[in-house]
């Protein structure tokens, strides 16, 4: 691997890599003091004092059913408390950005850091412009460049000669300041992005990037790339955080992004535009593809992603996009355009791997990709239930009258019923559903693994009694994502009564333990860059409507029956993703969830100990799939105060 020679003053390789790895111990003691002092702080305040005050009352009440009324006034309380100034997601992000924004004294540091890296190889940025060129916001993207802090890199501009007199003196200004920018005149088009791109003549960087005037980088993106590069040199794609630019040049819409998802990555180019890819594999692949217009870098992510698994995400906001109401007037069809050829990237994608399935528009830039189902396998749905007949009539009326898939066997576990109404509709579906007595204490978990062995099923589908089915083709659904070798449990999209959301996937961390995402956002609503409405990998899902192949339950062994009430589900997903399956949500299974209606709501304090106990260790870590800069303390997916 070709470096570059030591730096001017005779300083060695080694003592240059010793000098930067005292820098980052450094660096991570001031962060780690800093982390301290903000604990110290938000446990001093007011609203954490209130909180724990109310969490101290829950412990005490916690069987009772008053706690829900409680609940929502304790919510309503923090929510006043805090102030309309915190709840508004733009000034919470002014905050934010106050807080980790590059200061004059990180800035020397990173400097001083990036000229010390052992390895330095050369990054190369293609930015290609046509016609509809605004020359200060080329000159924006020009100069974010320019003013990386790790400076070895290559700034190759492809221009079809179409923006202009002006724009092109500009240009050959930038080049004749600075021998690292090169112009290339290419064969004009119609002034799109269209054109075919040969890095081998343009890119001459051990890895390469791709700009357009929409976008700027942040002054440390390169070095951020380079310092993880010195880490782990094998890595082929690097992807970062990213906000918008309104038409006032001002920073908003952060998007925190999850770690590497390859299924989100069919649901929706949450790559962006701009990343960092090595360049070997970039032309292996083809580069850019001619004929994909502004779904080019997306097209190139997805072959990437079919070549290698070496992809990192640097969680900081590297990239700043404009907004699309700061562009000047898109071209007729512009937005359906790019949606018709994101889902042509997506097609051609499953084509290459051999995944029979079509792709779906579901909003704008969103999609889902629905598999064919094989050989219509049978499903058994299995039912832990106790009296309430009225919730388990409604459950099972609600499968055999709103399904559109037919193949399933209903499997009910009573778990001590009374109730004469109950025992009477037992024997009333008996000749369409097996009911099985579970005597004795409530256990979650006992039930549904005797459920399992009861079921003849290739697919195991575990649902609550609580639950009623909204979306007809729900098994469906579950049955494209569970079918896939690589994919060990799904989840559903459930809501409340009154269409608010229940379950969205798990989060490890939140709570301090794990809680649901968007729980008591709007269900219709859109939430966090569509995140609620795409097809995406979790750590968790819950078990209230999980569907898994039986092959992968009896590999992991089933429920852990330790577990009697809390955390059974949880506990099986992560021992699932130990194995290497993937844990997959899909909102396309669409269903009510009551919640606990059965029941009088019951924590245990013996699951929670043992679920701590097993998986402290990941609770520690930010979830791979919900970013560290969110918050932790509420399950809305907002910024981190």
């Amino acid at each position: 691997m070709e470096q570059d020679p030591a730096p001017s003053g005779g300083t060695s390789k080694p003592n240059a890599a010793n000098e930067f790895l005292h820098r980052e111990i450094q660096r991570i003691e001031s962060e780690r003091d800093a982390m301290h002092r903000e604990l110290d702080q938000i446990q001093r305040s007011y609203a954490w004092r209130m909180v724990a005050g109310y969490r101290r009352w829950i412990a005490r009440h916690r069987d009772h059913s008053v706690v829900g009324f409680y609940e929502k006034v304790a919510v309503w309380m923090l929510d006043r408390t805090l102030g309309s100034g915190v709840r508004d997601e733009r000034s919470r992000y002014q905050l934010w950005m106050a807080e980790h924004e590059l200061n004059p004294e990180r800035i020397e540091s990173v400097t001083a850091e990036a000229a010390a890296f052992p390895y330095r190889p050369l990054v190369s940025v293609v930015l290609n412009i046509g016609s509809a060129t605004i020359e200060n916001w080329l000159a924006a993207a020009i100069d974010s460049v320019r003013a990386q802090l790790y400076n070895h890199w290559q700034l190759c501009i492809a221009s079809d000669g179409a923006a202009g007199q002006s724009t092109e003196a500009m240009l050959a200004r930038y080049a004749a300041d600075d021998s690292r920018i090169v112009v290339r005149n290419q064969a004009p088009t119609n002034g799109s992005a269209a054109r075919a791109i040969d890095l081998h003549d343009l890119a001459h960087g051990e890895f390469v990037s791709f700009l357009d005037q929409y976008g700027q980088l942040r002054i440390d993106a390169f070095y951020e790339v380079v310092k993880r590069l010195n880490r782990t040199p094998l890595d082929d794609l690097f992807y970062w955080d990213e906000d918008r630019l309104d038409s006032a040049g001002q920073r908003n819409a952060p998007f925190f992004k999850p770690d590497w998802s390859p299924d989100l990555l069919l649901s929706m180019n949450y790559l962006g535009e701009c990343f960092v890819i090595r360049t070997a594999l970039a032309e292996k692949l083809g580069g850019l593809r001619p004929g994909f217009g502004l779904s080019q870098s997306y097209d190139l992510a997805l072959r990437a992603a079919e070549q290698t698994d070496r992809i990192v995400h640097i969680p900081e906001v590297l990239f700043h996009r404009r907004e699309e109401s700061a562009a000047p007037p898109p071209q007729p069809d512009g937005t359906r355009e790019r949606d018709r050829q994101n889902m042509r990237a997506i097609d051609e994608a499953l084509h290459r791997r051999g995944a029979r399935g079509r792709v779906d528009p579901i909003g704008q830039g969103l999609y889902a990709v629905r598999y064919e189902i094989r050989d219509q396998p049978l499903v058994s749905i299995v039912i832990p239930t106790r009296d309430k007949c009225q919730l388990l009539r409604q459950c099972i009326e609600s499968i055999e009258r709103s399904s559109d898939y037919r193949n399933y066997e209903i499997i009910v576990l009573d778990n001590d019923s009374v109730e004469p109404e109950t025992l009477e509709y037992f024997k009333q579906i008996a000749g369409k559903a097996q009911v099985h007595r579970c005597p004795g204490r409530f256990n979650f978990s006992a039930i549904s693994n005797l459920g399992a062995a009861k079921a003849k099923g290739e697919f195991l589908l575990f649902l609550n009694n609580d639950t009623q089915v909204i979306r007809s083709d729900w098994i469906r659904a579950l049955i494209e994502q569970a079918q896939r070798p690589e994919v060990g449990v799904v989840g559903a999209k459930l809501l409340f009564a009154d269409g608010r959301i229940q379950h969205a996937g798990a989060v490890l961390g939140i709570g301090g333990i794990v809680g649901h995402a968007f729980r008591f956002r709007s269900g219709s609503a859109p939430h966090y860059f569509g995140l609620t409405d795409v097809i995406r990998e979790c750590s968790a899902v819950t078990a209230a409507c999980m569907m898994m192949r039986r092959s992968v339950f009896d590999e992991v062994g089933g429920f852990d029956e330790k577990f009697l009430v809390d955390f059974a589900d949880i506990d099986l997903c992560l021992r699932v993703r130990l194995r290497g399956y993937r844990v997959v949500y899909t909102p396309l299974a669409l269903l009510h969830h009551y919640e606990s209606a059965t029941r009088r709501r019951m924590h245990l304090s013996s699951d929670y100990e043992a679920f701590v106990k097993r998986w402290g260790h990941c609770l520690k870590k930010a979830d791979p799939f919900y970013s560290r800069h969110l918050t932790v303390d509420r399950e809305d997916w907002t910024i981190a105060p």
